[in-house]
């Protein structure tokens, strides 16, 4: 890499290969610009950034804190570090920094919705629903955020009617995004209404199964598929669920 590029010029190097995953370039170009200049607010801000996702919690607060000292923290900045706060036990500070972006017009629909997912890592489902309620209030037509709302009224206990309400919503904004269609099935089996549910999934294919990473709704599915004597998807969905257990990388969100 020239040693003539701008400062820009490796910033938008330095964000290029951290949304493309290349953490370690991203970061060596990052300790590039803070070498220069020790003051560089958004070379801090991509540094607690880049830790965030190598899952380098307090180095990413570290960094992120560091920066917004010197430059006001981006949205997405804004949200990691509320994250980070939650990963590092900082329950209180992570709680108070989400909260001021409920109502943020500068904070973008999907950006939200991780603001909610912060509110459900430190045991405040009531204020991820506030957000998603937020996020349809912006824009009704956004199923994963009618999803989210159903998934977060069942971690509050909320009556199943309007959980179902929530994601048969996001099933008829977005009816080919199987995550939406095994997610009700999944409700519906529970209410045993076993016909309408096979039916909502009675089409995945092997690689939409495959791509799941909860072993809740795969467990579901299999007995779904078993019912219907779909033996190759109940394979599948077998298969899935011990490769999950191998690898430790079950989400388990239901």
């Amino acid at each position: 890499m020239s040693k003539k590029w701008s400062e820009s010029e490796l910033h938008q190097a330095a964000r290029a290969a951290y949304q493309a995953g290349n953490l370690r370039e991203g970061m060596e170009i990052v300790r590039r610009c803070l070498d220069a200049d020790p003051d560089d607010g958004r070379a801090w801000e991509l540094c607690g950034l880049i830790h965030y996702s190598g899952g380098h919690f307090s180095h990413s607060v570290y960094a992120l804190e560091s920066a917004s000292a010197l430059v006001p923290l981006r949205p997405a900045g804004r949200v990691c570090l509320g994250h980070a706060y939650a990963k590092v036990n900082r329950v209180g500070l992570a709680c108070d920094l989400l909260t001021d972006l409920i109502d943020d017009d500068s904070i973008s629909e999907p950006l939200l919705l991780q603001v909610a997912m912060g509110f459900d890592s430190i045991d405040r489902p009531d204020l991820a629903i506030r957000t998603c309620r937020r996020v349809i209030h912006r824009d009704g037509q956004f199923a994963q955020a009618h999803y989210d709302l159903g998934f977060y009224a069942g971690r509050v206990g909320l009556p199943r009617q309007q959980i179902e309400l929530s994601i048969r919503k996001a099933v008829e904004l977005s009816p080919s995004v199987s995550q939406y269609r095994v997610g009700l099935a999944g409700l519906l089996l529970e209410q045993q209404k076993t016909d309408e549910a096979s039916d909502l999934v009675a089409d995945l294919s092997d690689e939409e199964l495959a791509s799941l990473d909860c072993s809740c709704c795969l467990q579901r599915l299999a007995t779904l598929y078993r019912l219907a004597a779909d033996e190759r998807r109940v394979v599948v969905c077998q298969r899935r669920l011990t490769r999950l257990a191998v690898q430790g990388s079950d989400t388990n969100r239901c």
